[in-house]
């Protein structure tokens, strides 16, 4: 057996040895050299762009193993359905089947989302070439989106339907399912802080029936992670310094109904601050002059919002120097044991800076010189970032833009800056129709249309009606914020009212004019004139007062100074800063009517709880002097509306005996509180709502015969609520407010409600 089995290996051996020569000759005969390549099938790929494709070229001395990759590579171009290569003697034959062009793209089955949203989603066209990929990678995408609008059970379904001269038209079937919702959320591991308090802090919500408007209760993977960080932000602003959220995770409920949400946490230790320390690698930085610039004292406890605020206040600072690129940068110790941390801020090495150039972004419509002219920086100046703040607050005031941010970038060296100023625009036109109800005008209808930046010059422009069964009004104007390209800002306006009372009808006209510029420090002054002349027609015997103006046609000419400071951060919507105005008007430039008005008014606004409460704060005092003669109903104040809520507008104060019209006082004063907030509400309602008291006073008359309060200078105060909601089509106000300090001839207002739309 031995023997056998030798003789069967050496037998193998040589028979192995006699094929080597056949198998190398073989190979030395399946390579060649290629002499032509013929390409058949094509009809929109041209023969000279395959053969670019193929790595094959005539001359080359090939094997069958290299018509294989050529094979791949054909592949790889995604212009092909089908590809062969063969060799007719010295010749490759390559035969192709071309993929077919996308004719159209379909979405059918879909009724919740539009196909205008879902196309737009996808990354593909008409006229590109199809493949099999290019439907799998757009069925995904669609999913994505049904996922992300809380619909897990949707599905997409890619299908093809060929036409002539290899065209196709692609097709997606969706089946949207149900809308899925979270049912559940629960917290494991917190210890100091109820299930309830952190379902306040996230964003995610559970389903509820009456928030049918809200999205927060469509379970989506990317809330969750914002969830994650609001309550790390919550424990840590609460001296919690080694939170530490360990998971998020949301799972579908065995009947597919909803989603169970589940957050893990590890609270850790609380931590009061012991110190906070300083390095600092700018020599010429007194260290010392920043500890106050964070507001935390030692054993306060740890509030990383109240370390930000500082780091953010030190970075200011240290800009107002001139230096733009600083790198501040916290460092916390904890100490478990004693439960304190200290806190080191190292600040970075830095050079002081010159602006090398300004930048306007991402204004589509609105002019760059009308950003421009608002910055307190030019080209060439020292790095300053009071300067740049007080800018940005600037242009943030237009109310031209949405956003408003500004960053600094390193210029061509590093001792020059680019200062970048990105905004993005909104709709400054406004068209409001408004309703309200009173005990005099019973129901008043008022139409506003208005444009703030007109052809994006930053002009405005106003047309305003208004009408009830006593009063009519309107008014057209338009203002100038840079007339002449100067620092003045000049405006006019035509109106004409008419009141009728129940003893007279009274037509007031005219224009007013003004002009205005700004100063240092946020201070400015406006200069005005305004020409009216009024007809006072007697309707009636029943009046018992004089006012001075029965049966006459008066004309005031009348010129105007205020001297104003205004830092709110955005003039029409301010959730920040103060506005005071000192006024005086001079009746007697000529007309019939002569005095002298004084008016001081103030508006104060001031965020609290980390921006998501705004307090504000209004007061107006006013007195007219007839300069030696009697002050006529025409030049006295009137006093309602919308300085005090809850009274009709002239609501306050004297009224005529015989015909309980508002007669004015030559004394004014009035005031409010009011919160603002969207605590407690969705953001993704898009509604604030605000609680309010208003209070105020007219009184003094040189006409008191027949008037009723000639001389009562009570004070009447009202409280009331209301909501503020930027809806789809435009801006809704409501308000809604009760006279809780009143006397028996005021006249009230209860509710307010305007709704607009812009464009």
């Amino acid at each position: 057996m031995h023997f056998l089995k030798k003789i069967i290996i050496i037998s193998f051996v040589w028979l192995s040895l006699a094929f080597v020569p056949a198998v190398l000759a073989q190979t030395a005969t399946d390579r060649f050299e290629v002499e032509a390549i013929i390409v058949d099938g094509n009809e929109r790929v041209t023969d000279a762009t395959i053969e670019a494709y193929l790595p094959i070229k005539i001359g080359d001395k090939i094997d069958l193993q290299a018509l294989d990759q050529a094979i791949s590579s054909l592949f790889a171009t995604n212009l092909f359905e089908n590809v062969s290569i063969s060799r007719d003697g010295n010749q490759v034959i390559v035969e192709i089947a071309e993929n077919p062009i996308i004719n159209r793209i379909n979405i059918e089955g879909n009724d919740v989302l539009t196909d205008e949203r879902l196309l737009a989603e996808l990354d593909i066209q008409p006229r590109r070439v199809y493949t099999a990929a290019v439907a799998r990678g757009g069925a995904q995408r669609l999913l994505d989106i049904y996922r992300l609008s809380g619909r897990f059970a949707a599905s997409v379904v890619p299908k093809i339907i060929r036409l002539e001269n290899n065209r196709i038209d692609l097709v997606f079937e969706v089946d949207e399912g149900p809308l899925i919702k979270i049912q559940s959320i629960r917290f494991l591991g917190n210890k100091s802080f109820s299930d309830y308090a952190l379902r306040q802090t996230i964003s995610s919500r559970v389903e509820r029936w009456w928030a049918f408007l809200s999205a927060t209760d469509k379970y989506d993977p990317g809330r969750l992670d914002y969830d994650v960080r609001l309550l790390r932000q919550f424990y840590l602003s609460r001296g919690y310094a080694d939170i530490d959220v360990v998971r998020a995770q949301g799972g579908l409920l065995s009947d597919r109904s909803g989603f169970a949400v589940t957050f893990s946490l590890k609270e850790g230790e609380r931590y009061q601050l012991r110190d906070i320390s300083f390095t600092s690698e700018i020599e010429s930085v007194d260290v010392s002059l920043l500890r106050d610039l964070i507001p935390l004292e030692a054993g306060d406890w740890y509030d990383v919002r109240a370390i930000e605020q500082g780091l953010l206040n030190i970075t200011n600072e240290l800009g107002n120097f001139g230096y733009a690129f600083v790198n501040v940068t916290p460092e916390v110790v904890t100490d478990p044991e004693t439960k304190k941390l200290d806190v080191q801020i190292n600040i970075g090495a830095a050079t002081k800076n010159f602006v090398e150039r300004i930048e306007v972004i991402n204004n589509s419509r609105t002019l760059d010189n009308v950003v421009r002219r608002e910055l307190e920086i030019v080209e060439g100046d020292a790095y300053n970032q009071l300067k740049i703040d007080r800018s940005l607050r600037k242009v943030r005031g237009l109310g031209f833009f949405r956003t408003v941010d500004v960053q600094t970038k390193q210029g061509s060296t590093p001792d020059q800056s680019v200062v970048q100023f990105d905004v993005e625009e909104q709709p400054t036109g406004d068209f409001s129709v408004g309703v309200g109800y009173s005990s005099i005008d019973k129901t008043t209808l008022s139409l506003g249309i208005k444009e703030r930046n007109f052809l994006g010059t930053g002009r405005a422009t106003n047309f305003s009606l208004s009408t009830s069964d006593t009063r009519t009004d309107y008014r057209i104007g338009i203002t100038e914020p840079y007339l002449f390209d100067r620092n003045l800002r000049g405006g006019i306006e035509l109106f004409n009212e008419k009141v009728t009372e129940t003893s007279a009808e009274i037509e007031t006209q005219g224009l007013a004019t003004t002009a205005s510029f700004n100063a240092a420090r946020d201070y400015y002054h406006r200069f005005g004139y305004r020409y009216v002349s009024k007809d006072t027609k007697q309707e009636s015997s029943k009046a018992t007062s004089v006012t001075g103006d029965e049966g006459k046609t008066l004309t005031e000419s009348a010129i105007s100074y205020t001297l104003g400071r205004d830092t709110l951060n955005n003039r029409f919507d301010p959730s920040e800063g103060y506005l005071f105005e000192a006024k005086q008007d001079y009746s007697g430039v000529g007309g019939d009517v002569n005095y002298l008005r004084s008016v001081l008014s103030a508006k104060y606004y001031k965020p609290y709880l980390f921006n998501s409460i705004i307090l504000g704060v209004r007061g107006k005092y006013g007195l007219v002097d007839g300069i030696d003669e009697k002050v006529s109903q025409s030049a006295r104040f009137a006093l309602g509306g919308r300085d005090v809520r809850g009274f009709d507008g002239g609501g306050i104060g004297p009224r005529d005996d015989g015909t309980d019209s508002a007669v004015g006082g030559n004394n004014m004063y009035s005031g409010s509180i009011e919160l603002i907030s969207s605590l407690g509400l969705s953001d993704d309602l898009g509604v604030r709502w605000t609680v309010f008291s208003d209070f105020g006073s007219v009184w003094k008359t040189d006409y008191p015969d027949g008037v009723i309060g000639a001389n009562d200078d009570k004070m009447r105060q009202s409280v009331g609520f209301g909501f503020l909601w930027d809806t789809a089509i435009g801006p809704l106000t409501f308000y809604w407010a009760d006279a809780i300090s009143k006397t028996s001839y005021d006249k009230t207002k209860r509710f307010q409600f305007n709704i607009g739309t812009r464009f």
